[in-house]
């Protein structure tokens, strides 16, 4: 397939800066309104108080998902209860949703799911994904864009490219856990009426293609960059593949014709042969024939197989705990680009709140005259997150800023007391978990 130079981006929130990029940007605006030592130790600060913030939400997010983990190496030391998981799960999903919010992700919708998975793709292969096989599924995706493309396709026998536009998404992350085969089993037998015996072999011939590790107690989590939206058919590790319909035809041509014709000339050689060795080699040849159909047809498949192999490792990013750490680390860099951008334009200021939506169309403004990148700019959630510093206040309709200087004292002085109550809780023991050592 070769893609051309045209690429679109859609606006979103996401910021396409990193914040080095930021920093260096406001240090050296030529109307900087305050001092370059106050900004300095505003950021400074600001950035160690939401480097702390995220940390303890690391720590408690990886907390919740050891007991999910599939690529655990250590030795199990905690034990949890059935309740105890549910509950942990559960956490882990709610906190999940508050981490794409902050990195600035938009979660699919069931009926975008479906609609993008029941579309034809230009590949023209056919996949088929049975979303009933997932306990839980998120599909969160940032920074969409259109590109064109072309490619040479087989209904134009090669000859002729076939040009369309494409979405694609900058980055897609995946959250899946599989159902149980009790529990898939018990669904089939409501919606098919087969018997329970039957319902769990028929899931565990489905599952056969998973790897023998693979488990329904696991949360899986992945990362993608740069995905085509037709390419979201072959992330799931449960997936049906079934021959373009060109190939079908190519297929059944060449093999159907070859082993017709190998029929009539097999038959016409053993009728006419005299010496029994002559027939015996007549009929292996057959059989060499029929072995080279066979043999082309499940190549055919591999090819496939190998095709979204290819797809899936260029453009897998991370995997299960790398993947958290990822996210977090997206979600840290928004959120203080997104104060620093929004503290820099308000600092020493006090307005009417029904001013925000023009100060937020002047950010807006800026970033599109200076980097020619259009951002949905989110003021109302750095807003939110100063209030609760303590370095903004709202009162009676109003939005009141604190100096640079002050807010940077603001934040240092969180820093130290946080400190202080953090050093208080270091050794508390876990809750709600017996300790007992098993191999991991």
């Amino acid at each position: 397939m070769e893609a051309a130079d045209t690429v679109e981006r859609k606006g979103g929130k996401f910021i396409p800066l990193t914040r080095q990029a930021v920093i260096a940007d406001l240090c050296n605006d030529p109307d900087l309104g305050h001092s370059r030592e106050d900004f300095a130790a505003f950021a400074l600060q600001l950035q160690r108080v939401r480097n702390r913030g995220y940390r303890a939400l690391a720590e408690s997010m990886r907390h919740n998902y050891l007991p999910f983990s599939p690529d655990r190496d250590t030795v199990r030391v905690l034990r949890f209860s059935s309740e105890d998981l549910l509950q942990k799960e559960e956490m882990l999903s709610a906190q999940l949703l508050h981490l794409l919010e902050r990195a600035n992700y938009r979660r699919l919708s069931t009926d975008e799911l479906n609609d993008i998975l029941n579309a034809d793709n230009p590949y023209s292969l056919r996949i088929s994904v049975d979303l009933a096989e997932y306990d839980e599924l998120q599909v969160h995706v940032r920074d969409e864009y259109t590109t064109d493309h072309s490619v040479r396709r087989p209904d134009r026998l090669y000859l002729m490219k076939a040009h369309y536009r494409i979405v694609c998404y900058r980055r897609l992350f995946l959250f899946l856990k599989l159902k149980s085969i009790e529990e898939r089993a018990a669904e089939l037998v409501k919606s098919d009426g087969i018997s329970e015996q039957r319902a769990i072999k028929k899931v565990k011939a489905r599952r056969k293609q998973l790897p023998p590790k693979a488990s329904s107690d696991f949360v899986y989590m992945k990362v993608f960059k740069d995905l085509p939206q037709h390419d979201l058919q072959i992330l799931f590790p449960l997936r049906r593949v079934e021959f373009r319909p060109f190939d079908k035809i190519k297929f059944f041509a060449t093999a159907g014709g070859g082993t017709a014709f190998g029929i009539f000339s097999t038959t016409g050689k053993v009728l006419a042969a005299t010496n029994p060795f002559a027939a015996i080699g007549a009929l292996v040849g057959f059989i060499g024939l029929v072995g080279r159909q066979v043999t082309k047809f499940f190549n055919q498949r591999t090819q496939y197989l190998v095709e979204l192999a290819h797809k899936l490792f260029f453009h897998n990013l991370a995997n299960n705990r790398a993947a958290l750490a990822l996210l977090l680390d997206r979600a840290e860099e928004e959120d203080v680009k997104e104060d620093l951008i929004a503290f820099y334009f308000n600092a020493g200021e006090t307005f009417p709140e029904d001013e925000l939506p023009e100060r937020k169309a002047k950010i807006d403004q800026r970033i599109f005259s200076r980097y020619n990148v259009v951002v949905d700019f989110e003021i109302d959630d750095a807003l939110r997150r100063f209030i609760n510093d303590g370095v903004v206040t709202h009162e009676g309709g109003t939005y009141s800023f604190m100096s640079m200087a002050d807010a940077a004292v603001t934040y240092r002085d969180k820093l130290q007391s946080g400190d202080e109550e953090a050093q208080r809780h270091v050794c508390e023991p876990v809750e709600n978990a017996e300790l007992a050592l098993e191999e991991a």
